[in-house]
């Protein structure tokens, strides 16, 4: 795999929440998912045009849903696909690790719904 320094073309992704500096980010996990497959791309693991194809179909899927899926849960859905696809991660273990986060993400959740007396 050959390896790419340059920052990809961000202006190709469809509905990338952005302002006039770059990208923007409502919570920290979607700037590290967002930073996770530019590093992929700059390692060669895959061609831009290739994640943003990608991308553009689970959106595009999206769209059949009743509900409106939010852009960086599609994205890392896309992630997912595109990783698998690429033999880049085993898929028993992809699937643990997203279970796991999931798990943290709605412990983290609880957590800040409850007032806590220390």
């Amino acid at each position: 795999m050959a390896a790419t320094s340059s920052l990809p073309n961000l202006g190709v992704l469809p509905g990338l929440p952005r302002d006039d500096d770059g990208a923007v980010f409502a919570a920290p996990w979607e700037a590290k998912a967002f930073a996770l497959v530019v590093h992929l791309h700059q390692q060669g693991c895959f061609e831009w045009q290739e994640w943003v194809a990608t991308l553009a179909g689970e959106i595009a899927a999206d769209r059949e849903r009743a509900s409106e899926t939010p852009y960086y849960q599609l994205w890392l859905m896309a992630t997912e696909k595109l990783v698998a696809a690429r033999g880049l991660v085993d898929p028993a273990q992809l699937q643990s690790a997203c279970s796991a986060m999931s798990a943290a993400q709605t412990e983290h959740h609880d957590h800040e719904d409850h007032d806590h007396l220390h």
